[in-house]
């Protein structure tokens, strides 16, 4: 049976208000995330790029940058460590992309 736009529509608000209760939320984050995490895979709706770097994938927790998560970028690549697991996932990004700080100033 397949489900309807608006009930995707539905699921993926559900999903990001659980996200964000989980950002607030320190001690009850995990508990959030699997919840969100079960919605989604529960009614298989599939997350976006954006919304599968959210998750780690081997310890199901929030990955929040400069807390539990390092991003660097090296050798072409975007690379998110989680610091609760020490899982790796890449993402391959153009290097001819330069960020407003790498600009010369004319």
């Amino acid at each position: 049976m397949a489900i309807s736009k608006h009930d995707e529509k539905r699921f993926r608000r559900d999903f990001y208000s659980l996200i964000n209760m989980a950002k607030e939320n320190k001690e009850l984050s995990d508990r959030y995330i699997y919840i969100a995490h079960r919605i989604l895979t529960s009614k298989k709706i599939k997350l976006s790029k954006e919304e599968k770097f959210l998750i780690c994938r081997r310890c199901n927790k929030l990955l929040v940058p400069g807390f539990n998560c390092t991003v660097r970028l090296k050798q072409g690549f975007l690379t998110y460590k989680c610091l609760n697991c020490g899982n790796v996932r890449k993402v391959k990004y153009d290097k001819r992309i330069r960020r407003k700080s790498d600009k010369v100033s004319e």
